[in-house]
């Protein structure tokens, strides 16, 4: 903001030393003090001020309660019905959807590979652990 260097604020320094001198020094910083405190001040208080006057313009702009919308609507619907795994610039559309549609194939043919193995897991005998250990006992018996 000032862009003042430490050799700049030395020559500051010492010119204050010797313009004001050691005495009133501490006084004149003690009062520079308080004038950047009450400009802080005054700056929160701005900011609190316009803060409040937006609040009160997005009320009476909207009187009814109505939720603005958020970002998100406000995008272009081809962006909003992107997957939630597309990456940008990874692939193009098409590639992304050719691949969703690979998956969707890979989770048909799991689904219809687990059908197959629980009906012919139902259509065979069912070997409890109680049998299984008959057979393992009676196999071992010498």
């Amino acid at each position: 903001m000032l862009d003042l260097s430490w050799s700049e604020l030395l020559l500051v320094a010492v010119l204050a030393l010797l313009v004001i001198g050691p005495k009133d020094l501490p006084a004149v910083f003690k009062a520079g003090g308080k004038l950047v405190a009450k400009g802080q001040r005054l700056y929160r208080s701005i900011l609190r001020s316009m803060h409040q006057l937006e609040q009160e313009v997005t009320r009476t702009n909207n009187p009814a309660g109505v939720a603005e919308p958020s970002w998100e609507q406000l995008l272009p619907e081809e962006v909003r019905n992107l997957p939630a795994d597309y990456l940008p610039g990874s692939m193009t559309a098409e590639q992304h959807a050719e691949r969703q549609r690979l998956i969707a194939e890979a989770q048909q043919k799991h689904s219809t590979l687990q059908s197959t193995l629980a009906t012919s897991q139902a259509a065979s005998p069912a070997i409890t652990p109680a049998v299984a250990n008959q057979i393992t006992t009676e196999e071992l018996k010498p």
